[in-house]
């Protein structure tokens, strides 16, 4: 049923209200603040040496980091799918980009809404069909639509109330933006610089109202384009000229259109804006009472590998950046080594502002180990990819198709042409030695296999080819079934 709690939910979220004497007026406001392929390694907390990030190695001081956290399908719209849905992405229907997310009603601002809250969304949304309705075949003509990243209040909205958004584009310097009519409106200054702004103003006018808010700040930059004219005005100044490169990394291909420098510059904005946040937070007095999120959707191999973007199962395109503040609840300067995956947001949060979440969610709630609790932790973490290219349903062509896992100690990666590869992330931290070979350490591989094909089924992921998910969506990309077959007509 749409308003379906489960009791264990129920009762943890219960437990966590009484553990902190909270009553509903007093429910904490959560902030999550999300920039788009930040990879842990470049972060300042993490030992990055190319950009200093004081302000988000200061959050990560006042609160818990979480040093296993994984974007657990490396790409924009499954991670945005899963923290929206709490569900596997077989089920939520959030395989590759573009596509019509269908709403159950019960996502997680629908669920924090009817608890109460004040919801708003900022920044790129990327769960619509956008530009990309009408085909789903590479290279096929598609009738250009107007405003195609306008996306309407309703369904489509996700039960995000506030709105100042947009599916996706890729111009930082003169980046635009909806509200609740097709209207383009251009965002003034540089988009992350904006977005915060609009966050800032967002929580202003919330601050004296009684209801608690729940905002998501989505900035697209770090994404490419890495160009000069489309970085923060003057943050290449700040950039070295000559870069730090991790050991693993070969095939580089610099170029002007694709400076690794502008990606960097655009990490310093993040952290600037990060540093105006908290400066809002602590001046205004919500600090006390705001749940403070710091991520990112997935990281960036920057020729790690070989490799560039994401869409691999290695460590520089999964690690991801998850610093959670909430001051004088959670035990500052902590760090939790807890397996946290997008689909956990979702009952996280909803157990940390006392609220129940809705049978269909399958993430797991790290309540517990936010608040620096013992409490049952998933002992593996499931990785994918679905299509082997971002845009479209194929198989087996730029990103070809995988499943794996991710424990505290290990990698292990299955293709879809059989292949294998194992790696002891704490001995050989950049991946360089595959232990795959057929003889070393059996008793670990086929614990690592026993556990990934089941996870395989839990998530009722039968791992075929890419390009059947044509099977599931319409040329304009709207989904019509899932794992567990057709959808209900709305």
């Amino acid at each position: 049923m749409a308003n379906e709690i489960t009791r264990r939910s129920f009762l943890g979220a219960a437990a966590a209200l009484g553990a902190r004497g909270q009553a509903a007026g007093s429910r904490p406001n959560v902030l999550f603040y999300f920039p788009d392929q930040l990879r842990a390694q470049e972060t300042g907390y993490n030992g990055g040496r190319n950009v200093p990030t004081p302000n988000i190695d200061r959050l990560a001081a006042q609160g818990v980091n979480f040093t296993n956290a994984v974007s657990s399908c490396p790409l924009c719209t499954p991670f945005r799918a899963m923290v929206q849905t709490g569900r596997w992405p077989m089920l939520s229907g959030g395989v590759m980009n573009w596509i019509n997310l269908p709403s159950t009603g019960q996502s997680i601002a629908d669920v924090f809404a009817r608890a109460g809250y004040d919801t708003g969304f900022i920044g790129k949304w990327h769960l619509a069909a956008g530009a990309r309705a009408g085909s789903l075949k590479r290279g096929e003509p598609v009738k250009p639509k107007p405003e195609s990243e306008f996306v309407p209040p309703g369904p489509m909205r996700m039960g995000y109330q506030h709105w100042e958004a947009y599916n996706f584009h890729a111009n930082f310097a003169k980046a635009f933006y909806y509200r609740d009519t097709p209207e383009r409106l251009i965002m003034p200054g540089y988009e992350t610089d904006a977005e915060t702004g609009m966050a800032i103003e967002f929580m202003r006018r919330r601050a004296s109202s009684g209801r608690p808010f729940m905002l998501m700040v989505a900035p697209h930059p770090p994404h490419p384009p890495w160009r000069p004219e489309q970085a923060p005005p003057g943050a290449l100044d700040r950039i070295p000229k000559d870069l730090y490169w991790r050991p693993n990394v070969k095939g580089r291909k610099d170029a002007p259109t694709y400076d690794p420098r502008c990606y960097y510059s655009m990490i310093a904005n993040v952290d600037d804006n990060v540093g105006r946040i908290m400066k809002f937070l602590d001046d205004s007095g919500l600090a006390e009472n705001t749940i403070f999120i710091f991520t990112s959707d997935h990281g960036e191999m920057l020729a790690s590998q070989g490799r560039y973007n994401k869409m691999v199962p290695y460590a520089e395109a999964v690690d991801i950046p998850l610093l959670v503040r909430w001051p004088n609840r959670i035990r500052a300067g902590t760090k939790s080594d807890a397996l946290f995956t997008p689909m956990d947001h979702f009952p996280t949060l909803a157990a940390l502002c006392g609220i129940g979440v809705p049978d269909i969610v399958n993430g797991m709630d790290l309540s517990a180990a936010v608040l620096g609790r013992k409490a049952p932790e998933r002992d593996a973490a499931l990785m994918m990819t679905f299509v082997s290219h971002w845009d479209f349903p194929e198989t087996m062509t730029e990103w070809p198709e995988w499943r794996g896992l991710r424990t505290k100690q290990h990698t292990y990666v299955r293709w879809l042409n059989g292949a294998e590869e194992i790696y002891d992330n704490l001995a050989d931290p950049y991946q360089m030695k595959n232990l795959f070979d057929g003889r070393r350490a059996p008793d670990v591989m086929n614990r690592l296999r026993a556990r990934l094909d089941a996870l395989l089924k839990e998530s009722h992921d039968g791992f075929f080819a890419g390009d059947r998910f044509a099977e599931w969506l319409t040329p304009d990309r709207d989904m019509v079934r899932n794992a567990l077959g057709p959808l209900p007509k709305t």
